[in-house]
């Protein structure tokens, strides 16, 4: 998403996206499916075939983009475990609950915007 994202006027390839991702061109187009239903990206079709950014792509919140790959979401701790496993269900739920409220907040935009400063950023690094 971040890469359709970054350049929201250009058309990718299903090649081209599997190339990046290390997958097939078909896994590429089952993968990307909920998305052109969703409106967030649109299909090309051509020799080729590929994909270009939605209108609504770079303002779609991270848990929007996960949702369709996202498990079930953790639930409290079973009534029957104790001690450390309790603590450990706590603690697992916890931690969801913070990636979920991050997923929440943060854009494919934002990430589009860090990808590029990060790509930008001057590597002093010798």
């Amino acid at each position: 998403m971040v890469e359709i994202g970054s350049n929201p006027g250009r058309d990718r390839s299903a090649a081209e996206m599997a190339g990046l991702v290390g997958l097939s061109r078909e896994s590429v187009h089952q993968l990307l499916a909920p998305y052109v239903r969703a409106g967030l990206l649109v299909a090309v079709r051509g020799r080729t075939g590929g994909y270009r950014a939605g209108a609504a792509l770079l303002d779609a919140p991270l848990a929007v983009i996960l949702a369709p790959y996202a498990g079930p979401a953790p639930g409290p701790a079973s009534p029957g475990r104790a001690g450390l496993d309790r603590l450990v269900d706590d603690l697992e739920a916890e931690a969801a609950g913070a990636r979920l409220a991050v997923y929440q907040r943060v854009t494919v935009g934002e990430l589009v915007r860090r990808l590029r400063a990060e790509r930008e950023a001057l590597d002093w690094e010798i």
